[in-house]
């Protein structure tokens, strides 16, 4: 860190009040001085700032859009603003136009995005106080095993979150900087969505492709046959993203396998369903314990009344994503409206404040 000038910092510090040694070099390795200067600025028109660091306009302008395109600064209705969280900078950076790739960089995000996760047992044994795990997102049920459930809400309900175009396909910021990723080679990288605001944005920075409603409805359903779970931003105001999460590599689960044990708590909230076993249509395959559980909620148990094992779901664990009922060969797996309304929270993630701005 020593070899990082102060400015750097001091962005960082304006970006997040959290402590964070990676974010500064993160900064470092995208923005030049020049730059870095415009972003100490923020938020600010490209008049004003041009006005207070006596540059020309047409230069900082074109800074601000090279900024916006590598992901640490957005237009606002007026003004340009920096990203305001650690979880952005490393998915708008992340999901950036590929012209933009630099290992070095993704290595450095994936630091940045586990740091304060990193080492749990440890800080704890030293006295560190550890703040609760934010659930800023939430888990979207695959809209198949809901479609004939009373009380489903549009905004878990991915045939209504999509019909606010455009619809952009990206690279999954996750994957991008997870190199080393298990699903490396199996699962694709461009299979997150934002529609709406946040959609143009992706296409406004060339760092995503527009689908039309049936192809979005087409790639859900093809990605079907990987154990991925949707997500999205946890609010009750219509989302804006959805992504397609590994529980091997995406930073959701990547988190979680190192909070939850510590601390007890996961960085997603469960959808509102969980899934309902009928051991007796089950005929004790074992597909969806083997493959599909993202969390470890299936095993196999013994029946004495059915002569055999048979999957078992533990509720309390269950996530309620749906994986495991769309290869269920027997149908003996389905979901259950559990949780309220109420369950969503009213405030807007940090996702819906991006895309309101």
């Amino acid at each position: 860190m020593n070899d990082i000038e102060d400015i750097y910092r001091e962005i960082a510090i304006k970006i997040t009040k959290e402590k964070n040694r990676t974010l500064p070099r993160v900064l470092k390795k995208i923005a030049n001085l020049e730059q870095a200067r415009i972003m100490r600025e923020l938020p600010g028109t490209a008049e004003e700032i041009a006005q207070k660091l006596a540059v020309d306009e047409d230069a900082v302008r074109k800074s601000l859009q090279i900024l916006y395109e590598r992901g640490l600064v957005t237009p606002g209705r007026s003004r340009w603003h920096l990203v305001n969280n650690l979880v952005l900078v490393k998915d708008l950076v992340g999901s950036a136009n590929p012209k933009y790739d630099d290992d070095e960089l993704f290595d450095l995000l994936r630091e940045m995005s586990l740091e304060d996760s990193d080492n749990l047992p440890e800080r704890i044994k030293a006295g560190e106080e550890i703040p609760p795990v934010i659930q800023g997102m939430r888990v979207v049920p695959k809209w198949r095993t809901i479609k004939d459930i009373p009380g489903i809400l549009p905004i878990e309900d991915v045939r209504e979150i999509l019909k606010n175009p455009p619809i952009v396909v990206h690279n999954c910021p996750c994957r991008v900087v997870y190199r080393a990723r298990p699903c490396k080679g199996t699962v694709p990288i461009d299979i997150c969505l934002a529609t709406g605001n946040t959609g143009r944005r992706f296409l406004e920075r060339k760092a995503g492709r527009e689908l039309t409603y049936d192809e979005a409805i087409a790639l859900l359903d093809k990605l079907d046959q990987f154990p991925l779970v949707s997500t999205t931003g946890n609010s009750n105001i219509m989302p804006t993203i959805l992504c397609t999460c590994c529980a091997d590599c995406c930073g959701l689960f990547v988190k979680a396998a190192r909070t939850k044990p510590v601390l007890g708590q996961v960085p997603y909230a469960k959808s509102r369903f969980v899934v309902q076993d009928d051991p007796e249509q089950c005929i004790g395959c074992g597909t969806c314990a083997d493959n599909r559980c993202p969390v470890g909620a299936i095993t196999m148990k013994y029946f004495p009344e059915f002569g055999g094992e048979r999957s078992y779901t533990d509720v309390d664990e269950c996530i309620g994503c749906g994986l495991c009922v769309l290869t269920c060969p027997s149908e003996a797996r389905k979901m259950k409206l559990v949780r309220p309304p109420e369950h969503i929270p009213s405030p807007a993630s940090i996702f819906d404040s991006l895309a309101s701005r």
